[in-house]
């Protein structure tokens, strides 16, 4: 700094336009990087914010009871795949298909895996927790009992083992059964403990263990 204050206008002139020779075109592209992207993420940011209104318009429109639920549906998932709306209507497109008369439970099936695949992970847990349960009705059990055996948030405990208490007892597991729903009464709130504990009592007395021990002891002799 001190040999450049030393020199005169005209070789600090020259020096700047060399320095710029060499750099100029550098310092060009940063500064059009930059703006460019500035620009780029306002157009990102804005992008997203007309995808989420878009997709908030037409979830609303499922709630009206005379509207093609399929074909909203349809659209949503078509031009909104990238916003949590095409996981919901998926969601209330099955609610509504899972509670009809008809025992055909594919299209309600395929909703509900749709949904579970969302990477809103509240959606995606709610909707995992709902396919086990159909999976239960339409008696697909093992798929019903993979889906409820992965990971879930420690605020569903008592639901998730009240589901595979389920499973175990559509699957004939007595004692499976009666240990989760057991696992299910001790998370349970107050509200729905009642219920756990006549599921579990609807299964039949868990068997003495003296008297199957004595029982084999007998059979052994």
């Amino acid at each position: 700094m001190a040999d450049f204050d030393l020199k005169t206008d005209e070789e600090k002139a020259e020096e700047l336009k060399q320095w710029w020779k060499d750099n100029g075109t550098s310092v060009i592209v940063g500064v059009a990087l930059a703006i460019g992207g500035m620009f780029g993420w306002q157009q990102w940011q804005e992008h997203k914010k007309t995808q989420a209104e878009g997709g908030s318009r037409l979830f609303a429109q499922l709630a009206d009871k005379n509207a093609n639920s399929a074909k909203i549906l349809q659209q949503i998932q078509s031009d909104y795949s990238g916003t949590p709306y095409s996981a919901l209507a998926a969601l209330s497109v099955a609610k509504e298909s899972c509670t009809t008369d008809n025992q055909d439970k594919s299209s309600c099936l395929n909703q509900l895996r749709e949904a579970s695949k969302s990477s809103q992970a509240e959606i995606a847990d709610v909707a995992k927790l709902r396919l086990a349960r159909t999976l239960i009705s339409a008696k697909q059990l093992d798929e019903a009992e993979t889906i409820i055996n992965a990971k879930f948030p420690i605020a569903y405990a008592s639901l998730v083992n009240e589901i595979k208490g389920d499973v175990y007892f559509a699957k004939n597991d007595l004692a499976k059964a009666r240990e989760a729903y057991n696992r299910a009464i001790l998370s349970a709130t107050s509200q729905s403990i009642q219920f756990l504990k006549m599921k579990r009592d609807d299964l039949g007395k868990a068997p003495n263990k003296e008297t199957s021990n004595h029982s084999d002891q007998k059979s052994g002799a």
